[in-house]
């Protein structure tokens, strides 16, 4: 398995065919809140994890600090520090599930975080997790606040871990 930049067309497209995959057709989630303005954002790194045959096994991305949120994950709840890097839209396929590429792809996003918004080798980094996904964040390390909120109709809890280079 190899995690990938997204640098090109290609690599764009599986990330989304594997978000719309999980998203979209496994849990309904409506194409016109899958597909947002962030994605397009020049501050956002999209990853994708391939297996050794390149086939795209799960996507992930990370949004800048002070990007706008309102429009984008955790829309409607409002917990989220705008200073902090958000960690988003991590998705692996149900063939892909079990085999690590969501916790490589979660290791990537983190390093990502620390090199680009790390000040003194620290770095806060939030997302917003499904429910029924918090189990593995808090595998990795994250940390559930807040209220539960519906989000696409999907019960989501904020997160938070502190990065250390």
């Amino acid at each position: 398995m190899r995690i990938e930049t997204v640098t090109t067309e290609k690599h764009f497209a599986d990330a989304l065919a594997v978000r719309f995959a999980v998203f979209v057709h496994e849990q309904g989630v409506s194409p016109e809140g899958e597909r947002d303005w962030l994605d397009d954002d020049p501050r956002t790194l999209h990853l994708v994890a391939y297996s050794d045959d390149g086939t795209p096994l799960g996507a992930g991305r990370l949004l800048a600090p002070h990007t706008d949120t309102a429009h984008g994950e955790g829309s409607g709840h409002g917990a989220m520090d705008p200073a902090n890097p958000h960690i988003g839209r991590l998705a692996v396929t149900a063939d892909a599930r079990g085999t690590g590429a969501g916790r490589a792809l979660m290791a990537a996003l983190e390093a990502a975080a620390l090199e680009r918004h790390g000040a003194h080798g620290r770095v806060r980094v939030e997302l917003s997790a499904q429910d029924q996904a918090m189990p593995f964040y808090e595998r990795c390390g994250y940390t559930a606040h807040g209220d539960a909120y519906l989000d696409e109709g999907i019960s989501h809890h904020d997160a938070y871990k502190d990065l250390t280079a």
